[in-house]
C-alpha cells in the first residue's frame, strides 16, 4: 500500500494556502476528507470529532488515486494509521501570540478591549495548536506526538523555505510549491472586517494584555520552542541543495504565477461525489 500525507491543518497557520498548493499539486489525489454528516457533533470552540480511519477507507473507495488528505480534523491522536500504516503526517505552526491574535480578529464578532477580554476568558481559545495537535491541553503529549507520528512541521514564519523541504519530504514529483496567498485577513471584506478597521485595538500592545497573551498561550509556546529547536533544524540539515537560491527563485515563479487554480477533476470529484457520499452515508 503507498503512503498518503496527513495534514493536520491548524488554523490561521497559512494551512488554507498550503491547501491550495496540495489541491494544484496532486488535483484528485487529494482530499479534504470531512466528518460524515452522521457523526458530527456541533463544533463548539475547540471541539473536533477527528476522522477515523473507517472513514479514511471509505474515502478510498471514492478518491482512486489517493496520495493525502487534509482538514481541521485530521488528528495525528486519532487512529487514521492503523487502517492506513504507512500514513505521514504534517502540520503548519505559527508563533502562538501572533496566531492567537489573528485569530480573534477573524473570529470575534467585536473588537473593543472588553470584547478581547470575553475571548481570553474563554478556555477554548486558549493553547489552541496544542489542543488541534494533541486532543487536549497537554505540551507533553503534543510534543511527543510530533517527536513520534508527525514527520515534518513546517512555519508560518518561515513560509517559503518550508514549503521547499516540505516538497523534499513528501518525495511526490508532482508537487509544485508555487502559491499566491490565500485567506489572508487583510483580504476578507466582511462587515465585521470593516467595523474591525473602525476600533482602536492598541490595547493589543499593552503591556497588560500582552502579558495576559503569554500566559494563555504557554502551552503552545513551549510545542512552538521545541518544533523550531529540533524540528527545523533536522529539516535544514536535511534539505538537499541551496535552500536561500532555491526560495529566491520560487519567488520568482510566485510573481509571474498565472495558473492558480484546482483542477476540474478534483472540484468535481469533491463536489458531485465525496460530498453527496457524506450525506448518504456513502463516506
Amino acid at each position: 500500500m503507498p503512503a498518503l500525507y496527513a495534514f493536520v491543518h491548524i488554523e490561521k497557520t497559512a494551512g488554507r494556502t498550503v491547501r491550495a498548493v496540495l489541491l494544484r499539486s496532486f488535483g484528485a489525489g487529494h482530499c479534504e476528507i470531512r466528518t460524515p454528516y452522521a457523526k458530527r457533533r456541533p463544533e463548539v470552540g475547540a471541539r473536533r470529532v477527528a476522522v477515523t480511519g473507517a472513514d479514511l477507507r471509505k474515502v478510498r473507495r471514492i478518491y482512486r488515486s489517493l496520495r493525502g488528505i487534509a482538514g481541521h480534523n485530521v488528528k495525528a491522536y486519532s487512529d487514521l494509521h492503523v487502517a492506513h500504516p504507512e500514513l505521514r503526517y504534517f502540520t503548519f505552526l505559527r508563533d502562538p501570540v501572533k496566531r492567537y491574535l489573528s485569530h480573534f480578529k477573524n473570529r470575534s464578532r467585536a473588537y473593543a478591549r472588553e470584547d478581547f477580554d470575553r475571548w481570553a476568558d474563554a478556555g477554548w481559545t486558549h493553547d489552541w495548536q496544542t489542543r488541534m495537535i494533541a486532543g487536549e491541553a497537554s505540551a507533553q503529549k503534543a510534543i511527543d506526538l510530533i517527536a513520534t507520528r508527525i514527520g515534518f512541521v513546517g512555519f508560518t514564519e518561515t513560509f517559503d523555505e518550508s514549503l521547499l523541504m516540505l516538497g523534499q519530504w513528501l518525495g511526490e514529483p508532482g508537487f509544485r510549491p508555487e502559491y499566491r496567498p490565500v485567506n489572508q485577513l487583510a483580504g476578507k471584506q466582511r462587515a465585521r472586517d470593516a467595523a474591525r478597521e473602525l476600533v482602536d485595538t492598541s490595547y493589543l500592545d499593552t503591556p497588560d494584555v500582552r502579558a495576559r497573551l503569554r500566559e494563555i498561550n504557554a502551552l503552545d509556546q513551549q510545542v512552538y520552542d521545541y518544533a523550531r529547536r529540533e524540528c527545523h533544524a533536522r529539516q535544514l540539515a536535511a534539505y538537499r541543495g541551496d535552500l536561500a537560491g532555491d526560495v529566491a527563485r520560487m519567488r520568482e515563479r510566485n510573481q509571474h504565477l498565472t495558473e492558480w487554480t484546482e483542477p476540474l477533476p478534483s472540484r468535481l470529484l469533491r463536489n458531485w461525489v465525496y460530498k453527496p457520499a457524506l450525506v448518504l452515508r456513502l463516506a
